[in-house]
């Protein structure tokens, strides 16, 4: 049996799922589950704008959900906690029980 959470912990648990709560965001981190892409190949395979996918890829990265390497020309983005694919995965078995 899990333990429930700390509550000096829930406002910042409620933060993280404030920013995943985004359909656009969420669309950018699935595709990211598979592997760091770069803006161009995000805007491709989630059918978003430049400019939307720039501006969540930002917001993602202040909440400490992305990382980014420049490799000149080149910014790639990837994935920085891991255990967000967790949480997917939890997501995708909720709906499977809906």
């Amino acid at each position: 049996m899990m333990k429930p959470l700390p509550d000096k912990d829930i406002e910042c648990f409620a933060d993280i799922l404030r920013v995943l709560a985004n359909p656009a965001r969420l669309k950018l981190i699935n595709i990211l589950v598979t592997g760091e892409r770069m803006v161009t190949e995000l805007c491709e395979e989630s059918g978003l704008k430049q400019s939307l996918v720039s501006q969540q890829l930002k917001n993602l990265r202040l909440n400490y959900i992305l990382d980014r390497r420049k490799e000149a020309p080149h910014v790639y983005y990837k994935l920085k906690e891991r255990n967000i694919t967790n949480l997917l995965q939890c997501l995708k078995k909720c709906e499977r029980e809906r």
